[in-house]
């Protein structure tokens, strides 16, 4: 994540005479902005944004491009590993484990936004309209997007148990249970039969509220249609499925003001009409009201991948003061008495940033520290240095027994989320349907993974490992190696 580094965000009064924080309003927008918006007029994606009015956006398929976005729009808060723009500074607490962001409101005050993007194949609706019954279609789900969206789920109940607000959103790639009802099934030939989709559920029944259903809950009335009306609009496969897939979602607490959809004019329930329209998937923005939350402790970086020589941001939450905490760098799992360095909380001030050296750090991996009382380590963020002009890499051993499992391991990645890497037969030129398996980063910077090596997908020969960038197939690094029989 990569934020203004040096700003001290305010100094805030700590301690039990502190007011309680008053309501906010806030505009949140999900928005795939198609292969990075790199295929399409990328000023059109800013127009669409700024269109909505929108405070803070969750992309997909933003390939690399969250940056530039957020330049783009003037806005001095991003976060590459979630996908998110913001008007509001954004923390990486490292209790979200990648899953969701903080945006800080007012000093010391903020709200949750968790980003997703889920398994797009095998679509379910596909397989609704393949003739497939009920029976296959939720088996599908629950074996594909249901397992990805109960680790989000997982993550924010704690913010839940607190009372954080929290907001998610996403395309989530498959329809709500509010929308495949009988109604609906009456008068959509491509909804053939009622489906309880088990995603929106799980969304439900964790006590979220689909932002869009909770100001237009008639599904026949207002479909809110996401995917698609085809680019460029109305270009469009005839058999094409279309459904609601990209959605906000409002934990227990926000109240949704109002919602609309962004897309191409004249497509039915637009709101925000941009012409022409820069994605295949129509976009969703709400107004909602929340009253933000003070946030528990926590030392978090704004960026994971440093280059020595530039300075290591800390944005932090240091509610014990009066000079009992500060914040330390080590060694990745070291101590805090194994500190390299240590700086306090500004003067004064228990929300807010600051900012180390990295010159005279070893490329490696570290973390920041927020360290209290006795050296207790409060919270830990990890990191990288890597060394000015360092090169992405990746590498497997050079031979593999059929069978055997396939350690792939990388350095100097950039970090982003959707970082993958993949294996491909040797000579194989199509990298978009070509590929063997895939395994994603977990947005390290350096690490490895291994990769189940069956003899059926990994017979003897010679194969290409390649370290992709982001969720696209911009190749980053690449190695080769050979299965040879047992």
């Amino acid at each position: 994540m990569v934020l203004a580094l040096a700003l001290v965000l305010a100094t805030v009064v700590a301690g039990p005479a502190a007011a309680a924080p008053a309501p906010a309003e806030i505009r949140v927008m999900t928005f795939n902005i198609w292969l990075g918006g790199d295929v399409v007029d990328f000023g059109k994606v800013i127009e669409t944004i700024e269109g909505a009015r929108a405070d803070i956006v969750g992309l997909q398929e933003a390939e690399g491009n969250t940056r530039s976005v957020a330049a783009a729009l003037g806005w001095p808060y991003w976060s590459d590993r979630l996908h998110v723009v913001s008007r509001f500074p954004l923390i990486d607490p490292p209790a979200a484990k990648g899953e969701y962001v903080l945006a800080q409101v007012r000093p010391g005050e903020v709200f949750a936004l968790a980003n997703v993007h889920l398994t797009s194949d095998p679509y379910g609706p596909y397989a609704v309209r393949e003739g497939r019954s009920l029976a296959r279609v939720l088996a599908l789900e629950r074996r594909t997007r249901l397992p990805e969206i109960s680790a989000t789920l997982a993550a924010v109940a704690p913010l839940q148990r607190r009372g954080v607000p929290t907001l998610m959103t996403g395309d989530f790639n498959t329809p709500s249970h509010l929308d495949w009802t009988a109604a609906v099934d009456a008068v959509r030939p491509d909804v053939r039969y009622p489906v309880a989709w088990p995603v929106t559920q799980a969304l439900a029944s964790a006590g979220f509220q689909d932002a869009y259903r909770a100001t237009h809950p008639d599904p026949v009335a207002a479909p809110g249609i996401t995917w698609t009306f085809g680019y460029p609009f109305p270009r469009r496969a005839a058999d094409e499925v279309i459904d609601r897939i990209d959605l906000i979602e409002a934990s227990a607490g926000v109240q949704v003001l109002d919602s609309g959809i962004a897309g191409p004019p004249g497509t039915p329930d637009v709101t925000v009409p941009i012409d022409p329209y820069p994605s295949d998937h129509r976009a969703v923005v709400a107004r909602v009201q929340l009253t933000p939350s003070v946030p528990s402790p926590f030392a978090s970086v704004l960026q994971r991948r440093v280059v020595r020589g530039e300075p290591i941001g800390v944005r932090y939450a240091a509610p014990h003061g009066e000079g009992s905490d500060r914040l330390a760098i080590v060694r990745a799992g070291k101590p805090a008495a194994a500190a390299i360095m240590t700086l306090p909380p500004q003067e004064a001030s228990f929300f807010g940033s600051v900012s180390f050296g990295s010159g005279g750090l070893a490329p490696g991996r570290y973390d920041a520290l927020l360290v209290t009382r006795r050296d207790k380590v409060r919270s830990r963020s990890t990191f990288w240095v890597v060394r000015p002009g360092a090169r992405a890499s990746v590498r497997t051993p050079r031979r593999v027994r059929a069978g055997a499992p396939i350690r792939v391991a990388w350095r100097d990645a950039p970090g982003f989320r959707r970082d993958w890497v993949g294996i491909w037969k040797a000579g194989a030129k199509d990298l978009y349907n070509d590929y063997l398996t895939f395994a994603y980063t977990g947005a390290k910077v350096a690490g490895a993974t291994t990769i189940a090596g069956d003899a059926k997908t990994f017979p003897p020969g010679r194969y290409v490992v390649r370290l992709m960038r982001d969720d696209g197939y911009a190749e980053l690094a690449r190695s080769s190696f050979r299965v040879h029989p047992r």
